[in-house]
């Protein structure tokens, strides 16, 4: 089994509103309670590592947790904030889901069709759009949009870069130096 890993950015917050944030979604929607309005499992406030960055903060959420969306658009919803949620999936690709005030805006797979077949509709809606995220976080869109591709075949395995100044190829690592872009670099301790 590979890498799965999930990290929250939360926009205009500091790292201990980012606490209170963590363990209010966490008693509320991290229960067996089926009526919950969100399927968050095993998410842990305490076991979480946040970094402070200029115009937010990044979360590593912990390893047991099971959130993905839901809990990006959790945090979104009931605290009106811009929350992108990155993860790795089983060590085979990166994606995101970018929500404002519990709004899906943009999202990102690069293999959209991993587990089935889907429709044109949602390969279109996996896309991500460079424009979107270049607005949101502030960052020059030429300096993303190479992230952004579809990756057939092996392409999620290859070493070529998407930018000379990137540490890692396509492949589920990437979603380090796409963090970086935004401004929120992967800078935290392995579990």
């Amino acid at each position: 089994m590979g890498l799965f890993l999930e990290t929250v950015l939360i926009q205009g917050c500091g790292q201990e509103e980012a606490k209170t944030i963590i363990k209010a979604i966490e008693d509320r929607y991290s229960c067996s309670d089926e009526e919950a309005a969100y399927d968050i499992t095993n998410l842990a406030a305490d076991q979480c590592q946040y970094r402070e960055y200029a115009d937010g903060v990044s979360i590593l959420i912990n390893e047991d947790c099971i959130g993905y969306e839901e809990l990006a658009e959790a945090i979104s919803s009931d605290f009106s904030k811009v929350v992108m949620l990155l993860y790795i999936y089983d060590g085979d690709f990166w994606a995101y889901a970018l929500f404002d005030n519990g709004e899906l805006v943009d999202k990102f797979n690069p293999q959209p069709d991993y587990f089935e077949e889907v429709s044109e509709e949602v390969l279109e809606a996996s896309k991500g759009n460079a424009d979107i995220v270049a607005k949101y976080f502030h960052v020059d869109k030429a300096g993303i949009e190479k992230y952004l591709v579809r990756w057939e075949d092996d392409l999620g395995d290859m070493e070529e870069t998407a930018y000379d100044d990137d540490e890692f190829g396509f492949g589920d690592w990437q979603m380090a130096d796409f963090m970086r872009k935004l401004g929120y670099p992967y800078e935290f301790e392995e579990a």
